[in-house]
């Protein structure tokens, strides 16, 4: 089938897109200007919820797709590969995952982003947690607020089991004081589970009422099937 005149422009511009300035699709790494049509078409759609062992005491949480090629490159490419403009694509996700919890519970909640390793936000120039849950927000008219923060850094978890995971995660978090507001926790990426325990620890003991979490993408190696 003979090429149209336009697939070749657009073959010619993302070849020199390539050649000049390095630019790639950050699913695949194929030359051109943004996020490819393959990788696009392998977008979940939907959401599914997320199960760990141990989590007896955690309320509902949501993911919409899997830690798998693309969307795993692609997070990465917005969390540490300065892609920032990916925050809307993957909000829209994050979206999908807060819908997929109860929506009578979740009407009128804000949602609250787990907070970023300040030493990482100051290296990459960016809260890449706090724009996808603003993204969300945007996407499903409700409202962010940044209510925990790190009380200190957690252990390097490279390497760790689920178990010292959880442990190092304990007492890292700490939420603002305030009124009893219903509130979504959301992230990127939920591995072990520790970091969304630990969240949800932080805001409970400050007294708020925490329906349930989402994020992006749930971990298969760490899934345990509900």
């Amino acid at each position: 089938m003979p090429v149209t005149l336009p697939a070749a422009l657009h073959r010619l511009r993302d070849a020199a897109a390539d050649l000049t300035l390095g630019s790639g699709c950050p699913g695949c790494r194929t030359p051109g200007w943004g996020l490819c049509e393959a990788c696009r078409r392998q977008l979940p759609s939907g959401a599914h919820l997320v199960e760990r062992p141990g989590w007896t005491q955690m309320p509902p949480v949501a993911a919409c797709g899997w830690y798998r090629e693309p969307l795993s490159s692609i997070v990465i490419a917005h969390k540490d590969d300065g892609a920032w403009q990916l925050a809307g694509l993957l909000g829209g996700l994050l979206g999908q995952a807060v819908g997929g919890l109860n929506p009578a519970e979740c009407a009128h909640v804000l949602l609250v982003p787990v907070p970023s390793d300040p030493a990482a936000v100051r290296r990459r120039g960016y809260d890449h947690s706090s724009a996808l849950a603003k993204a969300a927000g945007r996407r499903l008219g409700l409202g962010v607020r940044p209510l925990l923060q790190r009380a200190r850094a957690a252990a390097d978890q490279v390497g760790r089991g689920r178990d010292d995971r959880l442990r190092a995660q304990q007492g890292t978090m700490v939420a603002a004081a305030g009124a009893s507001a219903a509130l979504i926790v959301t992230d990127d990426v939920v591995t072990t589970g520790s970091t969304m325990s630990e969240a949800v620890r932080a805001l409970r003991a400050a007294g708020y009422l925490v329906r349930g979490a989402a994020v992006v993408c749930d971990t298969p190696r760490w899934a345990t099937p509900r």
